[in-house]
């Protein structure tokens, strides 16, 4: 199988054969966060008008955090701790749920999901988390506490293990939870990185559709897989940065940082570049673009 998924994605094909959206079937969008997700299920709610929409949240990001009774009731409505309690009938379900949890609860459903360049993927999370204001995490108690650990200069964020969840590649995580050899609380083994690799990579086959936000033709790709022309729009960006978390961007990125920066990326670097094929080029562009811009909003008046 693996062999198989390998020449597929080495001839630029994410599925095989290439799949179109079926309107009889569910369709389930795996939202990896600060990978375009909330444009994206705006885009597809556009195309495919669904009669009943799903959204939300299960435990795989929250790594070992289990509180959501502490949270108000607006925010606990969004959590499904299991698939049981999603609705069976919802004909488009999109949020941050894991591959088991959307199998579990629509097992007859299309999956589709986005892949993110993950550097740019750890340091939008950063950026987003670091201009969250307390007044937007009221309503989530002591989950709070995880998102204000961005406020913490990049490298000790990255190697705070509280956030793991979100930290280190998250696109496996999200594939695999729950798994044996990936702590909630904590960062992945590298002893175990094959191990895991290789059942990811056989999840992400079973995909309907799987896209690379960055690539030239991923509106292309998308149009062909929904049969129709889409309008795609740029949604919960990263805005002003307060002054007092401003900070010199380049210092931010010393030669320490960058190597955890590749540490809690290296498997999401490796499913994203099986995507991307030989669109995988655009990388080092990819990254210095956004890292200018990240340069440019910290420098930017609150």
């Amino acid at each position: 199988m693996l062999k198989s998924l390998r020449a597929r994605l080495a001839a630029g094909q994410t599925t095989a054969p290439p799949k179109r959206y079926d309107p009889a079937r569910p369709l389930c969008f795996m939202h990896i966060p600060k990978a375009s997700g909330t444009a994206f299920t705006a885009c597809l709610r556009a195309a495919i008008a669904p009669a009943r929409t799903v959204s939300g949240f299960d435990p795989v990001l929250f790594g070992d955090f289990c509180d959501f009774d502490a949270f108000s009731a607006e925010e606990r409505r969004r959590i499904f701790v299991s698939s049981a309690y999603l609705p069976a009938d919802a004909d488009f379900v999109a949020g941050h749920f894991a591959w088991s949890t959307l199998r579990a609860a629509y097992p007859g459903a299309q999956l589709v999901t986005v892949l993110r360049e993950p550097f740019a993927r750890v340091l939008s999370l950063w950026m987003f988390w670091r201009q969250t204001p307390d007044s937007a995490l009221a309503g989530v108690a002591g989950w709070g506490d995880y998102v204000r650990q961005a406020r913490l200069p990049l490298k000790a964020f990255l190697g705070e293990p509280r956030v793991a969840a979100q930290t280190d590649n998250m696109t496996l995580r999200m594939l695999l939870w729950p798994h044996p050899h990936i702590p909630a609380g904590g960062f992945i083994d590298p002893a175990q990185d094959a191990i895991l690799l290789r059942a990811a990579r056989q999840r992400l086959a079973k995909f309907d559709f799987a896209g690379v936000m960055e690539a030239p033709d991923f509106l292309a790709d998308l149009q062909a897989y929904l049969g129709t022309a889409v309008r795609y729009a740029r949604l919960n960006e990263t805005g002003d940065m307060p002054a007092e978390l401003q900070t010199p961007f380049a210092a931010e990125l010393d030669a320490e940082t960058v190597q955890l920066l590749a540490a809690r990326s290296r498997l999401d670097l490796a499913l994203w570049e099986d995507v991307a094929g030989p669109r995988a080029a655009i990388r080092q562009q990819i990254i210095l673009q956004h890292v200018a811009r990240i340069g440019a909003i910290m420098k930017r008046s609150a």
